[in-house]
């Protein structure tokens, strides 16, 4: 690999090994979604879609962003080609996979393998598949959530029909579905990670930015945990430079306060952990193995900003050494903050519910990712219940609404972990439920909780 200036990959940088190792074994039923999914685009345009995404992801690596990059690892106007590019790499080229992003792929594209023999019967199927690959491919995740409620149906025994959409003209529903004679219209939405969470963690670069900086610039490994208890755009644009300011003067290892803004503690940082591993293993820096090792645990879903100085290894994506981090875990307890994260469902199910056609028993799919920590996810939990008891169809035959947590993890350990928690409530109530297990991503097989997920 050259400069980044230069970037060009190997004759076989996407060829899957000569030989598969024992601890990196074939996974044939992610390997069908792929195959299954890659025939939908030609061969030498998947070549360049699956090129820039790689180009894209090293090039970040390499600390080498535009201005249209907004830091991400992957070029969001082919969010699809992205997630096809992170599929196929854990089955053939793994020094691409990116652990992180690739929890929330794998599992989908490993669901939708499973059933694929299910899928390939559904009615417009080729049509909506199409469409995400190519014309959709910014915006892949709503397809891909109809796709797992279409063979969730299918499991159960249900005729399965995508509904041709006209654009221009009256709304239409997704899919028709007929199961145990009865016709259903159903209907899916889903739910994108609100914009309060990123407003936090933008606020979150203004306060710490050059304090890590600084800490940074005299070489100080440091190590600052801080729980919020306010709102984070009502804090003091000083006030974690006034916290690294006091920890310094005072020249102690660590510092602990607790005051009506927040609690936490700063303390020396110490690298033999990471550099005894790094001694004999490579390091993914983008990765929670590394943020493990730095600080001592993993933490679903924990926020971090980070400052390392490492020596990158043959593949730039990867840690050779590291002699100096800066690392920031934080948290936002503020009721507010929390309330404002926790999004109700009442805008989409209003949404869906005008999709729906007229004098016909219908349901309504809505998905979600869980990430924002179980506080939030549990008060979630409440506001849609209590929506959905309340919430009015406007003469529409609405009969239930089925809500889907999708709880993507990173383990250090593991390429990708998946956890998934699922709600419903009826509003007419005219039909009987037509579905039990509502499952759509985790198989049947699975050693599956009767609670939420945030009750482990």
């Amino acid at each position: 690999m050259k400069t980044p200036d230069d970037l060009e990959f190997p004759p076989d940088f996407f060829d899957p090994p000569a030989t598969r190792p024992d601890s990196w074994p074939d996974n044939p039923v992610l390997r069908r979604a792929v195959d299954w999914l890659k025939s939908f685009i030609p061969p030498e345009e998947w070549k360049q879609r699956r090129e820039r995404a790689a180009r894209r992801l090293y090039l970040s690596a390499m600390g080498r962003t535009d201005k249209l990059s907004d830091g991400r690892f992957f070029d969001t106007r082919d969010s699809f080609g992205w997630y096809l590019f992170l599929a196929e790499a854990l089955l053939d080229h793994i020094g691409n996979y990116d652990y992180v992003f690739g929890s929330r792929v794998v599992p989908v594209f490993q669901a939708i393998g499973r059933d694929l023999h299910l899928l390939q019967q559904v009615g417009g199927i080729k049509q909506r598949v199409r469409r995400m690959v190519t014309k959709d491919r910014a915006q892949p995740n709503g397809s891909l959530f109809e796709l797992l409620v279409a063979a969730c149906y299918r499991r159960a025994g249900a005729q399965v029909d995508f509904v041709e959409e006209r654009p221009g003209k009256a709304p239409t529903h997704d899919m028709d579905i007929t199961l145990n004679g009865q016709t259903w219209a159903v209907e899916c939405k889903r739910m994108e990670v609100g914009e309060y969470g990123e407003r936090e963690r933008l606020q979150i670069g203004k306060l710490w930015g050059g304090c890590g900086q600084q800490l940074a610039n005299i070489e100080r490994n440091t190590l600052c945990r801080v729980s919020f208890r306010i709102e984070i755009p009502s804090v003091p644009s000083d006030y974690m430079y006034a916290k690294v300011h006091r920890w310094l003067a005072s020249g102690q290892s660590n510092m602990v306060w607790d005051d009506d803004i927040s609690s936490g503690e700063i303390s020396e940082l110490d690298l033999r952990p990471l550099q005894k591993v790094l001694a004999t293993d490579f390091v993914l820096g983008s990765s929670m193995r590394i943020l493990e090792l730095l600080t001592g645990r993993y933490l679903r879903h924990a926020n971090y900003r980070t400052m390392l100085r490492t020596k990158p290894g043959d593949n730039p994506r990867y840690v050779d050494a590291c002699d100096l981090a800066v690392v920031l875990h934080w948290e936002s307890l503020a009721e507010a903050a929390t309330d404002a994260k926790a999004r109700d469902i009442r805008k989409k199910l209003s949404e869906a519910t005008a999709q729906l056609p007229d004098g016909r028993p219908s349901i309504v799919h809505i998905g979600f990712e869980a990430v924002e920590g179980d506080r939030v996810e549990r008060l979630r939990y409440e506001k849609i219940m209590a929506t959905a008891r309340q919430f009015n169809p406007a003469g529409k035959q609405l009969e239930y609404v089925y809500c889907h947590y999708f709880v993507p993890e990173s383990p250090p350990d593991e390429c990708w972990a998946f956890d998934e928690t699922t709600q419903w409530c009826a509003i007419n109530k005219s039909q009987p439920r037509p579905l039990g297990d509502i499952f759509l991503v985790l198989p049947a097989a699975a050693d599956n909780r009767t609670g939420p997920h945030w009750q482990e």
